[in-house]
Formats: structure tokens, C-alpha cells, sequence
């Protein structure tokens, strides 16, 4: 069945723009595991390919998403206006002016989804099959020290605590990874589910739920309770998720010491809410509470410093370390009350806080009020009565935008190429099913 509908692909009824399309968003989600070259490559291509079939069609149904489409070119104005006014403009030029491939990423897939019947299922079963072999992989690096092509488990050179890191190998991404996929799977499952058991969502959630502690990322474990909220509002079945994730994770928190120690008292620690001597020694409560961490909050200081004195547009995108090393050195040290100072880094490691410094207050309102929005939605959709399984399909994929805009939490650069493809890859498919929902 699966095959028939692939093989639809080559059908000589199909051009060949949409087939090198259509075979390009199947290869994406598993190229943001395995290359993220491969993956920006992928989508740029297919950007200007989709270019090229707007300008010579007249394709009526991108009138049903013309509110979409004017937010993002707003943004997109927004992002080019402070590459403008910025200082840094070789710095900031090219991911700033060919930011837009990103939003045409999001409508290539709407683009597809519309235009072929087919396109849902393989897409769909590409994705799922795409996280299985990463969640296969990162099994087996646990279980026997190497994962498929040979990457070694890692160990953290500060803490000497071993983790998953798949096929990442020594970038710390496999976490974030699966958790910002897991919304798109439960979306996906859930169109046209054909009555899937709830032991096999449980299976599915409980899995990547392992993988993601056993890879050490707090960030990731962070957000991934967040999903495990929203499912659980949703579920039917509450009492038995709660119990199935309530043995797993006792059992994860219980044999796993060493990551324990790092989930909570080194991050009560760095918050400052207790204070450790030693690992093995008892907390001691201390008077002075962080955001996250002393080292997060001195880059939020840093980020909010800049950005007072680029109220409207920011200093530019990417320009947060060019203009923090020439501002430190204007203003070696800055005295306050919780003793911050500016530190310098590639980003401020908080979404809301980079946009701020780099593209200033019009494009902060902007991304604040889409979060505000898409969660107020979420938000009816749990108190709704007789929800279908298109509306529960619709609740996670907007789930996914919550967990990549969510404030006060430590975050990768929003203007990474390989944060951004995993922000605009569900997006394609929330537009698709709004559209639908609509109807």
C-alpha cells in the first residue's frame, strides 16, 4: 500500500518541479538528524523551485492562508529593516536577507499537502519511519557504545556525565531533536487516526521520552514535560498516562544517579535555590535566585543592555556577539544589585530576549503575540466538548510552535538555519489543517 502510493511520485502525471519537491520534504526530516547541510540545502532548493511555480500559476488556494502570509512578510520586513539600520551588515546579511526560505519552506508543504491527496500518508509515515531510526540508533550507541555509523556514546568534560548523543555525535541536539518532532508525530497520528491504541501512543511518548533523558539535555526534558502536560489535558485516558509516565520516569530518576544529580540539584543549584559543596554532600539553601542559571542570566542582561539601546529594530540579526565585544570593551564592568555583567556568546540563549536585542520591540510583539495566540487556541480546544481527531490533530501541531516560542527557558539561537527548519517544518502542516478545519 505504502509503495503504491510512493511510486505515485514518479507518476509521468506529475511534473517534475513537484517531484523533486515532494522528494525533498520526504528527505528533510531525516537530514535535520544526519546533516543539517543536506537539510537547508534541501529546503533552499525547494524554495526557489516554489518560486518559480507561484510565479507561473495562479494558485488560488494560498488565498485561504493571505493572513499568514502578510504576519510573516511583516516579520520578514521587520528582519530586513534592522539588517538596514545594523552596523554588522556583513554579519548579518545573509541570515537575515534569505530568511524568507524558511516561511516558503512552510508553504511548499502546505503547497503539496493541498495539491495531492497521497502527499499526507507518505509524509506521515516518512516522519514516523525518520524518528524510529533515530530513536533505533540511539539504542543502540546506549547498548553497545557505538550507534550505526560508529559515533561513540559522549562524555561531558565538566561533569564526566555519559550521554546519548546519536547521530549528532558531538553536538548536543538529539533531545531537542525528538522533542520538537514528538508534537508533529502525535499531529499526524492523530488525522485520520483509524482507531491507533492508545498503548501504542503510550509506547511512542514513553520512548522518546528515554531517549531524551538519557541525552542530558535539560532544556529538552523541560519541554518534553510540557508536551506530557498538554497530552495529559487532552487525553482520555489520564489516569492510565499519568501512571505509565509516573513508573517511567521513578525508574529513569531512580537508576540513572548521575543524570538525576544533574536535572535537579545541579539546575537548583545554578538557580540558586540551594547550594551544593559537593555532589554527594547536602544542600545548603542560599538567599539569591537566578534565571536558570548565573551565566544565562549575565547573556539576558547582556540581550535586554543592548536592546535598550536598540529600542525599535535591534542591532541586527546574529550581530549579539559583534556588539556585545564592542560594547564590553566601551563598558568593562556594570554594577547591580544581583552582580550582572555583560557576557559575550554567539546568542543570548533566550528566544525572546535575542529578538529583542537583534531585531528590537516590532518583531518581538510579533512572535510574542503568535505564542499568545496559538496557546489561547490550544487553550478552547481543552475545553471543548466531542473534540474529533482533526481537532486533535490541529491541538498538537500547535503544540509544536508553543514548545519552539516558549518564554523564560533557555534556547538555541532563533536564527539558526537548523532551529529555524524545525519552527517552519510544522508550520506546513498547521496551515494545512486549519485550512481544513476551517471547511
Amino acid at each position: 500500500m505504502v509503495m503504491s502510493k510512493i511510486s505515485k511520485i514518479f507518476n509521468n502525471k506529475i511534473n517534475l518541479a513537484d517531484k523533486f519537491l515532494i522528494t525533498s520534504i520526504l528527505l528533510i526530516p531525516l537530514s535535520l538528524a544526519i546533516s543539517i547541510f543536506t537539510a537547508d540545502f534541501l529546503a533552499s532548493v525547494s524554495s526557489l523551485i516554489f518560486i518559480f511555480i507561484f510565479l507561473r500559476k495562479d494558485l488560488d488556494i494560498f488565498k485561504k492562508i493571505k493572513k499568514e502570509i502578510i504576519f510573516f512578510f511583516i516579520f520578514y520586513l521587520i528582519i530586513l529593516t534592522s539588517l538596514f539600520l545594523t552596523k554588522y551588515k556583513s554579519e548579518s546579511f545573509l541570515a537575515s536577507f534569505f530568511y524568507f526560505r524558511y516561511f516558503l519552506l512552510s508553504l511548499t508543504i502546505f503547497y503539496l499537502l493541498k495539491k495531492y491527496d497521497f502527499f499526507f500518508e507518505i509524509l506521515r509515515n516518512t516522519i514516523i519511519a525518520s524518528i524510529a531510526l533515530v530513536l533505533l540508533d540511539s539504542l543502540i550507541q546506549y547498548i553497545f557504545g557505538l550507534n550505526l555509523i560508529g559515533y561513540k556514546l559522549m562524555t561531558n568534560r565538566y561533569d564526566q556525565i555519559i550521554y546519548l548523543s546519536g547521530f549528532f555525535d558531538e553536538e548536543k541536539k538529539l533531545g531537542s531533536y525528538l522533542v520538537r518532532f514528538l508534537p508533529l508525530i502525535l499531529s499526524v497520528i492523530y488525522f485520520n487516526k483509524k482507531k491507533i491504541s492508545i498503548k501504542i501512543e503510550l509506547i511512542i511518548l514513553s520512548f522518546i521520552g528515554i531517549v531524551i533523558f538519557l541525552a542530558s539535555e535539560r532544556t529538552a526534558l523541560l519541554l518534553l514535560l510540557v508536551i506530557y502536560l498538554f497530552y495529559f489535558l487532552l487525553s482520555e485516558k489520564k489516569l492510565f498516562f499519568l501512571s505509565v509516565a509516573v513508573i517511567i520516569f521513578s525508574l529513569l530518576f531512580t537508576f540513572q544517579k548521575t543524570l538525576t544529580e544533574k536535572y535537579v540539584y545541579f539546575t537548583l543549584n545554578q538557580t540558586g535555590l540551594i547550594t551544593l559543596i559537593k555532589p554527594s554532600k547536602r544542600p545548603i539553601n542560599t538567599d539569591i535566585v537566578r534565571y536558570y542559571s548565573y551565566e544565562h542570566e549575565n547573556l539576558s542582561y547582556t540581550g535586554l543592555k543592548a536592546f535598550q539601546k536598540n529600542f525599535l529594530f535591534g542591532t541586527g540579526v546574529k550581530s549579539f556577539y559583534f556588539y556585545c565585544r564592542d560594547t564590553i570593551e566601551k563598558y568593562q564592568y556594570n554594577n547591580n544589585k544581583r552582580k550582572n555583567r555583560l557576557v559575550c556568546s554567539t546568542h543570548p540563549h533566550n528566544t525572546y530576549v535575542q529578538i529583542l536585542s537583534e531585531i528590537g520591540i516590532f518583531g518581538f510583539v510579533l512572535i510574542l503575540f503568535l505564542f499568545i495566540s496559538i496557546l489561547l487556541i490550544n487553550l478552547k480546544i481543552l475545553f471543548k466538548k466531542n473534540k474529533n481527531d482533526l481537532i486533535k490533530s490541529y491541538f498538537f501541531v500547535n503544540l509544536s510552535i508553543i514548545i519552539n516560542l516558549m518564554p523564560l527557558i533557555p534556547s538555541g539561537s532563533f536564527f539558526n538555519n537548523w532551529i529555524s527548519l524545525m519552527i517552519f517544518f510544522p508550520i506546513g502542516f498547521l496551515l494545512y489543517l486549519r485550512d481544513n478545519i476551517k471547511k
